[in-house]
């Protein structure tokens, strides 16, 4: 059980700490003068849970995720190319999972 529970907190945390090194709006998350250093939480938590659910995440996900929060793609806000990039990053955090038809052959 606690394998199970440690994983996604563990996730969580590195998709947070990906977030406020990324720091699209200038927030300074954690930092004497910035934000909090949990700011990004609420964007952290669905991408954490992509990652845990199904193995990766989407550049296409991700500014879904950012488009309900701030009304933007996140490739509106960083660009495509730092988009592309945070994603790959997100996507190391996880072993990728088999697509389910390929559990079952």
């Amino acid at each position: 059980m606690h394998e199970d529970t440690e994983l996604p907190r563990s996730t969580l945390k590195h998709v947070l700490a990906l977030l406020n090194d990324l720091d699209p709006y200038g927030l300074e998350p954690g930092l004497p003068d910035g934000a909090l250093a949990d700011e990004y939480d609420l964007e952290a938590a669905p991408i954490a849970q992509i990652l845990t659910t199904y193995g990766t995440v989407a550049v296409e996900q991700v500014d879904t995720i950012w488009l309900k929060w701030f009304g933007q793609p996140l490739t509106a806000v960083v660009g495509p190319g730092e988009t592309t990039q945070f994603v790959a990053s997100l996507n190391r955090l996880v072993e990728p999972r088999a697509p389910q038809e390929e559990l079952w052959t």
